[in-house]
C-alpha cells in the first residue's frame, strides 16, 4: 500500500546540515569580529590622540624641571600654562575645572574668532612638577575628521582580510574535524546497508567509537527479534493454512456430492452453488497464505483470464451484502483477456469487491478495467467508518500478495469515498477513476 508523507523540512544528510551550520557560524563570527575591530579601533584612534598629547605634557614638564625658566610654548593651535587663571578667560570658559582630573584630556568643540570649526583639548598633567602644568591644543576638525577617516577605512579593510583569511582557514580547519568526526557515522550507514542486502548473514561492528558499536549491537539486536517474529508468524500462517486444508476438502467434497444429488430446479440449488463458490475461494486463500508465508515462494504459473467476466461472476457472488440497500454498480469494461497468476487475482479482486461491497455508504460503487488495471471507488461515511474497518484482514492481504507479484496497489480514503487502484504492469498509463 502506497501512502506518502510530505515533510516539513527537506531531509538532507548529517554532513549538509553541519556545512550549512558551519557557513552560518563563519558568516556570524565575521560580522562579529569586524564589529570588535572597528570599535577597538575608533577607541585606539581616541586613545593615540590622547597619548600624543601626554607625551608632550611630559615633555614640557621635564624642560621645566631642566630648566625652571624655560619658556612655555604660546601659539594659536598649542600652548602650556603653570596655573589654571594663566589659561585666557575665553578658552577657560570652554572647559569645566571641576571635570579636570590628572593626565585625563578634556575635549570640547568651537567655532574660532575666523569661522573654523575646530577641537579644543585640555590636559593636566603632575606627573614631574609639584604645581602641575596645563596643556592647550587646537586641531581644525576638518583635518580631525578626515585622519580618523583614513584611518579608520585603512583598518577596517585590514582588518576585514585578516578576519576573512582568519576565518577561512577556520571553516577548513573545522570542516575537516567534522568530516572526520563524521566518518564513523558513515562508516555505520555503510554497515547497514550491508545488513539491509544480506539480512541472513550476521555482519560484526567493528567501529572506533564505542557508542557507534552499541547502536550497531542494538539493530542487530532489533532486527533478529523482527526476524523472529516473522518466522514465526510465517509458521502459523503455514500451519495455520495446513489445518484448514483438511476440513475445508471435506466440506468441497460434501458439497459437491449433495450438487449431484440435488437436481437444478431444486430452490436451494443456488444456494448450494454459493456454498459451493465460497468454499473454492477459502481453499484459494488457503494456498494464497501458505505461498506467503514461505520465505523463497516458488512462481506461480499464470493462465488467461477474462477480468470483466470475472468481475460480474463475484459481483454476482456477494450481491447479498448490498441487497436492500440504495447502491448501483457501475462498471467501465475495457480489459480483454490478460495473461495472470489467476488464482491470486481471483483472491485480490474478490478481497477488494467485497471491501467495497460492505464498506459502502449509499450511492454508486464505480469500477474500471483495463488490460492492465482495475480501480474500484465506493462513497463512504467517515464518522461510521473505524480504522479497522479501513485497513482490515481483505486489504492487507491484498498489499502482501500485490507487493510479492511486483504488483502496485494504492489505497486512499477522503471525506466522500474510498478508492483503490490496483496495477500490474507499472509501465502503462494510469487508468482513469470513475467518480463514485
Amino acid at each position: 500500500m502506497t501512502k506518502v508523507i510530505h515533510a516539513i523540512n527537506p531531509v538532507r544528510s548529517l554532513a549538509a546540515q553541519s556545512r550549512q551550520q558551519l557557513l552560518y557560524l563563519a558568516i556570524a563570527l565575521f560580522i562579529g569580529l569586524i564589529a570588535l575591530v572597528t570599535s577597538f579601533s575608533v577607541y585606539q584612534i581616541d586613545q593615540a590622540g590622547k597619548n600624543y598629547m601626554r607625551l608632550d605634557a611630559i615633555k614640557l614638564e621635564q624642560a621645566l624641571t631642566n630648566n625652571p625658566d624655560y619658556v612655555l610654548p604660546q601659539q594659536d593651535d598649542f600652548s602650556a600654562y603653570r596655573k589654571w587663571e594663566d589659561i585666557p578667560q575665553g578658552v577657560r570658559q570652554l572647559f569645566s575645572a571641576g571635570k579636570i582630573q590628572p593626565s585625563d584630556p578634556l575635549e570640547i568643540e568651537r567655532v574660532n574668532e575666523r569661522g573654523v570649526r575646530e577641537y579644543g583639548y585640555l590636559l593636566y598633567s603632575n606627573r614631574y612638577q609639584s604645581g602641575g602644568l596645563y596643556l592647550l591644543e587646537f586641531e581644525e576638525a576638518d583635518k580631525i575628521e578626515a585622519l580618523t577617516e583614513s584611518i579608520f577605512k585603512r583598518t577596517l579593510i585590514d582588518a576585514s582580510l585578516i578576519t576573512g583569511l582568519f576565518i577561512l582557514v577556520l571553516f577548513f580547519v573545522i570542516s575537516w574535524l567534522f568530516k572526520r568526526a563524521l566518518k564513523p557515522l558513515a562508516l555505520l550507514v555503510e554497515w547497514s546497508n550491508q545488513v539491509k542486502q544480506n539480512p541472513d548473514n550476521k555482519i560484526n561492528a567493528q567501529f572506533s567509537i564505542s557508542e557507534l558499536n552499541e547502536i550497531a549491537e542494538h539493530l542487530l539486536s532489533t532486527l533478529q527479534q523482527v526476524r523472529e517474529y516473522n518466522e514465526r508468524e510465517q509458521q502459523f500462517l503455514r500451519h495455520a493454512s495446513h489445518e484448514f486444508r483438511t476440513p475445508l476438502a471435506i466440506i468441497q467434497a460434501s458439497l459437491d456430492t449433495l450438487m449431484v444429488r440435488i437436481a437444478p430446479e431444486d430452490p436451494n440449488y443456488r444456494s448450494l452453488l454459493r456454498a459451493g463458490r465460497a468454499s473454492a475461494n477459502m481453499i484459494l486463500l488457503s494456498e494464497a497464505l501458505l505461498w506467503l508465508a514461505r520465505q523463497h515462494a516458488r512462481p506461480i504459473g499464470k493462465s488467461g483470464v477474462q477480468s470483466g467476466a470475472l468481475c460480474r461472476e463475484l459481483f454476482a457472488d456477494m450481491q447479498y451484502l448490498i441487497e436492500n440497500k440504495s447502491i448501483q454498480v457501475s462498471m467501465d469494461d475495457q480489459a480483454g483477456s490478460i495473461c495472470i497468476e489467476k488464482d491470486l487475482f481471483r483472491i485480490v479482486l474478490a478481497n477488494l469487491i467485497r471491501n467495497a461491497f460492505q464498506n459502502t455508504a449509499s450511492g454508486t460503487i464505480a469500477i474500471a478495467i483495463t488490460d492492465n488495471s482495475f480501480a474500484i471507488s465506493n462513497p463512504v461515511d467517515t464518522e461510521d467508518l473505524t480504522e479497522t474497518v479501513r485497513f482490515g484482514l481483505g486489504l492487507q492481504l491484498v498489499e502482501r500478495i500485490a507487493a510479492k507479484l511486483d504488483w502496485q496497489f494504492d489505497f486512499s480514503l477522503d471525506r466522500h469515498s474510498a478508492r483503490v487502484v490496483l496495477r500490474w504492469n507499472l509501465s502503462s498509463v494510469p487508468v482513469s477513476l470513475p467518480s463514485s
